[in-house]
């Protein structure tokens, strides 16, 4: 669901690739293993320049001690690709889990051993579909009404945004193998009840299937929790862990959702001395490109921008304990799950938000949300089409007062020139010159390092004038 676009999906995680699904059924409960090689697509190569095929095998178990593991390899973006990275926490193994029972070949035979199943109708696009329902499993099971056979295997998502949502596995071109029909492509939809979403996740043409396989010695097996990067953990519905959110991050080849999200884990800074009202807030820093937000102090309030998800009451109980005033406002820099995934915290705390024009419909499905709007009818740089940054000086300034930027995914500042996207860069800098803002700028990213806005210059070789924080153009008045 990563997009420019605000109403669809347009950025390809990854278009070719390969992979063996394989089940094992005789032991009481589902076992999986997928055995994947795929090529990211170029979009993601600030996390893996090279772009460098993920290949991994991963194995999923719903029995008592259940878990989920990458036995080779792992499925993150920004780790080293031949890195096995092991189990996963307890959030991403029920994610995991799950997404391993809606495409098991023994779900029907399960669910009619379930107690708690019943019949019901399923009306889509105006067409009512019969169906079965298993609470236990949280699926719904959504039969073709002509070939009696399953068309979609359902599982409702709660999203930060989109609010209530359907994750989809659509089952077609359904082959006869061995006197057993077997659907031979498989698509993963979204919808939101809230947005006009439909987007693809992920979709797949299956070529062979292979029924009652031999299969080596252990190759349903975890590896030595000693070798792996996180403990063995069994599969469990974490509290406060949105299952949209979860969906979003393993999707995008981005891991777990579930973040060890405290006040303690917190990193504030001030980087600019004459400006002690502007906080730099670091809420991870296990990498160079890492996770900030700006807080932004007032007489009377603060103004906090970005929200990174599972980090909003860490952020906003460092700010009564330090500022002692009260978070009044959030600016989004734009809709992208790292940057917005808590938006609804806030908005749950009585926050307001500052968003374009053109974002509101999209922010409106948050219950409850207000907002404060400016107009912006087109995107400042082509990242997202609802994508804003933030300038910060002081009152009145004169040429030589400092001014602060806070932008998010146009320039990873700091780091190397390839973690960022030239055209963005360009894109961000065609606008900053429009706007005025001076060379001596020191930036604040959402990824990467404080860095002076010169240093963006000098990568483009961008022709620049010399400008000072008078030359501001655009905006509220300065003075």
């Amino acid at each position: 669901m990563q997009s420019y676009d605000m109403s669809r999906a347009d950025t390809f995680v990854s278009i070719p690739g390969s992979q063996n699904i394989s089940f094992r059924l005789d032991q009481g409960f589902l076992e999986q293993r997928i055995d994947r090689r795929a090529t990211p697509s170029s979009y993601w190569s600030w996390g893996n320049n090279d772009l460098t095929p993920l290949e991994f095998s991963l194995v999923m178990n719903e029995g008592k001690n259940g878990f989920a593991c990458y036995v080779q390899g792992n499925n993150q973006i920004f780790l080293p690709p031949g890195l096995t990275s092991g189990y996963t926490d307890a959030a991403l193994t029920y994610h995991l889990v799950l997404q391993a029972q809606m495409l098991s070949p023994h779900l029907l035979y399960h669910m009619k051993d379930t107690k708690s199943i019943s019949a019901t109708t399923v009306e889509i696009n105006g067409i009512e579909f019969p169906a079965v329902r298993d609470p236990s499993r949280e699926l719904t099971v959504i039969f073709d009404p002509k070939a009696s056979l399953p068309y979609i295997i359902r599982t409702i998502e709660d999203h930060p945004i989109y609010g209530e949502s359907t994750k989809d596995l659509y089952l077609s071109s359904y082959k006869v193998v061995q006197g057993i029909k077997f659907a031979h492509t498989v698509q993963t939809i979204y919808n939101s009840t809230n947005q006009g979403v439909n987007p693809v996740l992920e979709d797949f043409i299956i070529d062979k299937v292979i029924i009652n396989p031999s299969f080596p010695s252990k190759f349903f097996d975890g590896i030595s929790e000693d070798k792996s990067l996180a403990p063995k953990s069994a599969a469990k519905k974490i509290r406060g862990i949105s299952a949209g959110l979860m969906t979003e991050y393993n999707s995008n080849m981005l891991g777990t959702a579930l973040k060890n999200a405290n006040i303690e884990n917190l990193k504030v800074e001030t980087p600019v001395s004459d400006l002690p009202q502007v906080h730099w807030v670091i809420v991870d820093d296990d990498n160079d490109l890492g996770v900030k937000q700006m807080a932004i102090e007032f007489e009377h309030e603060v103004i906090i921008l970005d929200a990174p998800p599972q980090w909003t009451k860490a952020v906003m109980k460092w700010v009564a304990k330090n500022l002692k005033k009260p978070v009044t406002y959030v600016a989004p820099s734009h809709r992208h799950r790292d940057h917005a995934g808590g938006i609804d915290k806030y908005v749950e705390a009585g926050v307001k938000l500052i968003v374009p024009e053109v974002a509101v419909d999209f922010w409106s499905s948050i219950p409850g949300a207000k907002f404060v709007t400016f107009n912006q009818t087109h995107p400042y740089a082509t990242h997202s089409a609802d994508w804003s940054y933030v300038t910060v000086t002081k009152s009145c300034p004169t040429a030589k007062s400092p001014i602060v930027a806070f932008q998010a995914d146009a320039w990873q500042a700091g780091l190397d020139a390839e973690t960022s996207d030239q055209a963005l860069m360009r894109k961000w800098l065609d606008q900053t010159l429009r706007d005025g803002l001076t060379r001596d700028a020191i930036v604040l990213p959402m990824h990467g390092k404080v860095t002076p806005l010169g240093q963006l210059i000098n990568i483009t070789a961008y022709p620049y004038p010399d400008f000072d924080a008078t030359h501001w153009r655009h905006g509220a008045a300065l003075c």
